[in-house]
């Protein structure tokens, strides 16, 4: 059994064709947000700085305070009651992954940010919040893919993990789209000066997102249901990324060149 407190735990084996998948879920959105600026090195290191910060949040600040909470449901339910409270026990779990993820997003781009120089100037903050999104994204996909393909990729597998592969796949897509956008509008907000405006819009968005995970589990609703749910939100999400990226290139053109030193 993975120990959750241990990153190691949310990186997946080492496997080309999961790295290839991963690589090939990312590109779209990150295409999307950072046209232009795929060639620079500093683009790059932001997308090694989210995918190096997935495992690393996910064991050492979301994990101990899912177990923090499993806890405290279990000392006020019991640990055989619990399971008659999956909606209440698992909502608040959800809602727990939407602030630290998207937290974590914001201070990698906020960190890149400071390094370049760019702290105001919102289309800078919603490139670096993409990178950094992308990656985290991507690592998320790399791990979920290294998963379902470690034992094979067999319809035997696929019936184990509830998914056939293709829709894991799709799925990957669409939520690396979804890291991408909502680290994307949340680095904007940052670099506009209303950051808790947007980075709340993120973490909302988050916790919605994982709703129809809840859903699912709790059998009220079926795989389709939730995976039209899970491209909703981040068609949502990315188009709300894409159009704050418009709107800021339209009134500053200049901004919207890039320039030599910086990712912006």
């Amino acid at each position: 059994m993975s120990d959750p407190l241990n990153p190691l735990s949310f990186v997946g084996s080492p496997e080309w064709r999961s790295a290839l998948a991963a690589l090939a879920c990312m590109t779209p959105s990150l295409a999307a947000l950072i046209s232009g600026r795929l060639r620079r090195w500093q683009t790059w290191a932001a997308v090694a700085a989210g995918a190096i910060l997935f495992p690393l949040s996910l064991a050492w600040v979301q994990a101990p305070i899912e177990l923090a909470l499993h806890w405290v449901w279990s000392r006020l339910f019991g640990a055989s009651a619990a399971e008659g409270y999956l909606l209440s026990i698992a909502v608040p779990l959800v809602f727990v992954a939407g602030p630290v993820q998207e937290g974590v997003k914001l201070l990698a781009a906020i960190a890149a940010l400071r390094g370049v120089r760019s702290t105001r100037r919102p289309l800078a903050g919603l490139v670096v919040g993409a990178a950094v999104g992308a990656g985290y994204g991507a690592m998320e996909a790399f791990w979920v893919i290294s998963a379902l393909s470690g034992p094979g990729w067999t319809w035997a597998v696929a019936r184990t993990q509830g998914m056939p592969p293709a829709v894991v796949i799709v799925e990957r897509l669409l939520a690396v789209a979804f890291h991408t956008g909502a680290a994307a509008v949340a680095g904007y907000g940052y670099a506009a000066g209303r950051p808790w405006r947007y980075l709340a819009v993120a973490v909302v968005l988050h916790g919605a997102m994982n709703c129809g995970d809840i859903l699912r589990a709790a059998g009220l609703v079926g795989i389709a249901a939730q995976e039209a749910w899970v491209a909703l939100l981040s068609a949502a999400t990315l188009g709300l990324a894409l159009w704050l990226r418009h709107c800021t290139a339209r009134r500053d053109p200049a901004g919207a060149r890039p320039t030599v030193s910086t990712l912006v």
